[in-house]
């Protein structure tokens, strides 16, 4: 009996339920305008033929595990049922609730249009938050103002330049304006002579004007350059900007080196996986590494000449210089200047050294207890685990100290690294490290680079397929014998 009454009183507000959603499609039809009576009406016909949703509860004491968990599907899916048809009922609601105007826009409407607006600014931002949902609330903000900053900067500094062109200008024609007055203050103090001596008032007076008037055009020449370059600056500057990709879009694109990059690793792998015989010292080795050995010779040879060029030169796509930028001073900066050179001014290593300086490396290096494990290669970490950039700073330290004594360059250390990192299976995360590192992407990185574009997560990858070979590359290749002629002397 009491499952009986529980039955009819579910049923019974069901029916209630369906009624009272009968009467208000009534009202709504009555209140509806004459063309859309229609419509209403066969919605109506569709609702009240849709039938009522179930609403029962059987309670069963003594139920098996597989007839429950029947029940509980069973249960879900009128569950989720039931929720699609609210949720239909609920935006009917808010769509007849914002067209009498007792409310604000529908909640499925307000949402498409806020993901319109969001999808518009990743892409004139370059946001790419896929991982938003890992990502904490204030890690988001600031990526969402670096990327704000990024795009406004340029116009604050093209601003500034442009005032600073104006002063310039402005500087000019008083200087202009005080020649002028100079000129007309020696025509009034002046005598009247009618002789022709050289050393006379009158031909001195004439050389003067002469004079002044050439620093007057020349003067004139220079604020018309000024105020063009200022135009061209200030109003024609999404001419230029739409402009420029088209002329440089070759040079900019990365695929060579990412393709590059592929192949060496390629290499590296399959030289990786020969038989090889431990490297065996040579006469001779130069900078260059051209005097390599033995099978184990054959593999240093394939990372530093392969691997660690693809890996240096895709580093350096888009690398910029922040030294180097355009003086504007009135007679330099209005000229034409030569575009700069396709290749990169900065080197993969001067990033290197710029994170080891900011994570104050030499002093990490410079403690009495690590310059004595270094001495005679101690390990001073008492079992702790040592974290990457502590490998890295250490590394780094190392490379420093062995190859500046020897004025080695650039390239050299940055293979010494690479070869470093595949020997303790450190290559990927320590380049996370690097290339993560977002004061140093800010400013040595242009907004066209590989590191900014893709943020080198493809060749992460790429590489980490050399983490599963136990190698045992030289670091010191490009010291080795300076230390053995040093060290027999």
């Amino acid at each position: 009996m009491e499952e009986q009454y529980e039955m009819l009183n579910s049923s019974l507000i069901a029916l209630t339920t369906h009624f009272a959603q009968v009467q208000f499609r009534l009202r709504q039809i009555v209140e509806a305008a004459p063309d859309e009576k229609e419509a209403l009406l066969k919605s109506l016909e569709e609702f009240a033929f849709r039938g009522i949703p179930e609403m029962e509860n059987v309670v069963t004491k003594r139920i098996d595990k597989d007839l429950l968990q029947e029940t509980i599907v069973c249960q879900r899916a009128k569950q989720a049922e039931l929720i699609d048809k609210l949720k239909i009922q609920l935006a009917e609601l808010e769509s007849y609730a914002y067209e009498v105007g007792d409310a604000g826009l529908p909640q499925n409407v307000l949402i498409e249009r806020q993901k319109v607006i969001i999808d518009q600014l990743k892409g004139q931002l370059n946001l790419n938050v896929d991982d938003i949902d890992k990502m904490p609330v204030d890690e988001l903000k600031r990526y969402v103002d670096n990327a704000v900053g990024q795009l406004i900067n340029p116009l604050r500094m093209k601003e500034q330049l442009v005032v600073q062109l104006k002063t310039q200008i402005n500087d000019l024609e008083r200087f202009i304006e005080f020649l002028q007055g100079d000129s007309s203050v020696h025509h009034k103090g002046e005598r009247p002579c009618d002789c022709d001596c050289s050393h006379c008032t009158r031909n001195v007076s004439k050389s003067r004007d002469h004079l002044q008037g050439k620093i007057v055009n020349i003067v004139k020449r220079i604020s018309a350059l000024l105020q063009i370059f200022a135009s061209i600056q200030f109003q024609n500057t999404k001419k230029f900007r739409r402009n420029s990709p088209k002329k440089s879009m070759k040079t900019r694109h990365w695929g060579d080196l990412r393709a590059q990059l592929e192949v060496a690793i390629e290499n590296v792998a399959e030289v990786a996986q020969e038989p090889t015989e431990w490297y065996a010292d040579s006469d001779y080795v130069s900078d260059s590494e051209s005097a390599i050995q033995s099978s184990n010779g054959r593999l240093a040879t394939v990372v530093r000449r392969q691997l660690a060029v693809a890996l240096q030169n895709l580093m350096q796509h888009g690398l910029v210089n922040p030294n180097h930028s355009l003086s504007v001073v009135p007679f330099v900066a209005c000229f034409k200047h030569k575009a700069p050179s396709d290749r990169s001014e900065v080197h993969a290593w001067e990033i290197v050294l710029r994170f080891y300086e900011m994570k104050n490396g030499e002093k990490f290096n410079s403690t009495p207890a690590r310059k004595l494990s270094q001495s005679f290669n101690l390990d001073i970490t008492g079992g702790r685990a040592v974290s990457a950039k502590q490998s890295l700073l250490c590394v780094v330290g190392n490379i420093i100290a062995s190859h500046d004594v020897y004025k080695r360059s650039y390239d050299s250390q940055f293979k010494a690294l690479v070869c470093a990192g595949l020997n303790k299976r450190m290559l990927v995360p320590w380049l996370k490290l690097l290339l993560r590192c977002q004061p140093i992407i800010e400013v040595y990185y242009a907004d066209w680079s590989y590191v900014v574009k893709s943020g080198f997560e493809d060749s992460f990858v790429s590489l980490d397929k050399l983490s599963r070979f136990q190698f045992n590359l030289p670091v010191d290749l490009a010291v080795r014998q300076l230390n053995d002629i040093k060290d027999a002397f």
